[in-house]
């Protein structure tokens, strides 16, 4: 009895640290895959909803004109998550009907739809139109690399210089006003005016575009 009741302290500690392990374990945040969910809802909305929509949510017009027959969805900040998932799965009757999509995708299907709805409401038309998605994390230090490489033997010497700094464009490190989309268009299509840039979508692939995006990304988060 008096050993038991001089190590009781002891495995009443260890019980509560092992209830508290289990609990963090039990309401650990799941691995994000935002950017899967996405891509699987561009899929999804490209094979359901742009006959109404538009591509890239840019609205279709009625035939012979007037009002737009899908309205638009790219460039509209005030549609919030609950907004965009209560049409999807419940449609909407009366002028610009629109079945109710509920009954025939599962939970998983529409989240995918709502997470891309998402991310049109939140970009302006003209760059939905363009939007094209990275197919992989611009994070991956691999991925960065080769932009790397890719960016000092074809973009530093003349243009943009060593690392993105001191060239005869604007430094890119520290810069965070990129999307990565804007970057991805850019360099696939030049850019004219004052910085005219040439177009590297007909010498590059667009996963080699995509490094070099990466790698941009990678530059804006350092110090200037």
């Amino acid at each position: 009895m008096t050993i038991s009741i001089r190590f009781r302290p002891a495995l009443l500690r260890g019980l509560i640290l092992l209830s508290l392990a289990g609990t963090a374990a039990a309401v650990a945040p799941p691995a994000d895959d935002t950017k899967a969910r996405v891509a699987a809802g561009k899929n999804r909305f490209d094979a359901l909803c742009v006959s109404c929509h538009g591509a890239a949510g840019t609205g279709v017009a009625a035939s012979g004109g007037g009002a737009s027959y899908g309205p638009r969805l790219a460039g509209r900040a005030e549609l919030d998550p609950s907004l965009i998932r209560e049409r999807i799965v419940h449609g909407k009757h009366g002028d610009k009907a629109m079945p109710p999509w509920g009954t025939v995708l599962d939970d998983e299907a529409v989240e995918q739809l709502v997470s891309y709805v998402r991310l049109l409401a939140a970009t302006a038309p003209q760059a939905a139109a363009h939007l094209t998605l990275a197919p992989f994390d611009l994070a991956d230090a691999a991925r960065v690399d080769a932009g790397r490489r890719r960016f000092a033997k074809t973009c530093a010497g003349y243009c943009h210089g060593h690392e993105g700094s001191g060239g005869r464009a604007p430094d890119f490190k520290g810069r965070d006003d990129l999307p990565p989309e804007v970057a991805f268009e850019t360099i696939s299509k030049g850019r004219q005016g004052a910085e005219v840039m040439p177009p590297w979508g007909a010498a590059f692939t667009p996963e080699q575009i995509w490094e070099l995006v990466a790698y941009l990304k990678h530059l804006g988060q350092q110090q200037p």
